[in-house]
């Protein structure tokens, strides 16, 4: 296709392409009825979605098959849509609109277009927008990565796009019968996703988002995990906005959720422990190998990749991350914590030695 331009590997988001950022969640809207037990209308969560096609502000020289090209901090989506029944008089929760613009929130680095830094697939959104901030925690924008001849593409999860298109396909987006069907909730545990606040809710019921760099990792100790000062270089850190990986249990129990951060625990105390310096790149690694460990379906790349296309698109200059870790203890000689414990300290040991 003439408008398949890419920057770093990724398509550039211009209005001549099909991409779109598919059902961001949760773009909550008051919604009808209207009376005096609810004056403002009920608050429901609703997937939102903008298209390249609705493209606005774009370049005005350089452009793609003879259309506008979306640029960082000027461009945007005009309009969104699946929030329509959200129509009550207050509309979105925060912007006070429904089908409101999108924006982008990262972009690529080093190729501009007009002075400005070019959008590309897998950068991240935010949906139904008045002004700033939008209605929806942060979203990729999907369209497509460049493929050789011999059909090897850059992208680091296209295994697992694969793998989930084969296992989830069928129920067409509903998300219910997505998450009653365990082949493709297996394959959806690689695609991590932004916490979204208290109860994880862009997880199936039964599970929790669990970051895989620690959200105490940019919050200074003390502070509130929602409002409390970051640490220097990362103001724009949120941790409802970052991505988790879905998992089931409590982070210091027996479970996947335990599992994970065993592991991670075992790798920053072996790398100097809590409230180390470390660049991004490092924490970001610690946080894939560990889930790519626990998940075999999930490849190290995929999931580091997804780790730092968020945490660089907050980050200030070259910010270290103070490594935070939470975990079980090593519990009794025999028990079912130790053997974790000691499986935890090995793969850091087999990694950083």
């Amino acid at each position: 296709m003439a408008n398949e331009v890419f920057a770093n590997g990724r398509e550039i988001a211009c209005k001549a392409a099909s991409g779109k950022t598919i059902c961001a969640f949760p773009d909550v809207c008051f919604t009808p009825p209207e009376n005096p037990a609810t004056p403002p209308g009920i608050p429901v969560p609703y997937p939102n979605t903008g298209s390249a096609s609705d493209t606005a502000k774009g370049s005005k020289k350089v452009k793609i098959s003879d259309k506008e090209i979306m640029l960082k901090n000027k461009s945007y989506f005009k309009t969104s849509m699946g929030d329509e029944a959200g129509c009550a008089a207050k509309k979105g929760v925060i912007t006070s609109k429904n089908k409101g613009k999108v924006y982008f929130q990262a972009w690529s680095m080093d190729v501009k277009v007009e002075g400005k830094n070019v959008d590309r697939h897998l950068d991240m959104t935010t949906n139904n927008h008045a002004s700033m901030p939008g209605d929806t925690p942060p979203w990729p924008f999907m369209d497509s990565m460049a493929i050789d001849a011999a059909g090897n593409t850059d992208d680091p999860c296209a295994q697992e796009k694969k793998n989930e298109q084969d296992a989830c396909s069928q129920h067409k987006g509903d998300r219910s019968e997505e998450c009653d069907d365990p082949s493709c909730q297996a394959a959806q545990v690689c695609k991590l996703v932004p916490y979204g606040g208290s109860g994880s809710p862009n997880c199936c019921t039964g599970f929790t988002g669990d970051h895989l760099i620690d959200v105490k990792s940019f919050i200074q100790k003390g502070q509130n995990r929602k409002t409390g000062k970051r640490y220097p270089g990362w103001d724009r850190y949120d941790a409802d906005a970052a991505p988790t990986m879905c998992v089931q249990g409590h982070a210091a129990s027996c479970s996947t959720h335990g599992v994970l951060s065993t592991k991670r625990k075992a790798f920053v105390n072996q790398l100097g422990g809590k409230g180390v310096k470390e660049d991004v790149e490092i924490v970001a690694m610690v946080g894939a190998i560990t889930a790519a460990d626990t998940f075999e379906q999930c490849s190290e790349e995929c999931l580091e990749g997804q780790l730092l296309d968020y945490h660089k698109s907050v980050q200030d200059g070259d910010a270290q991350v103070s490594m935070s870790q939470y975990g079980a203890g090593k519990g009794k000689d025999g028990s079912a914590k130790r053997e974790m414990s000691d499986e935890a300290g090995n793969l850091a040991s087999s990694w950083l030695s």
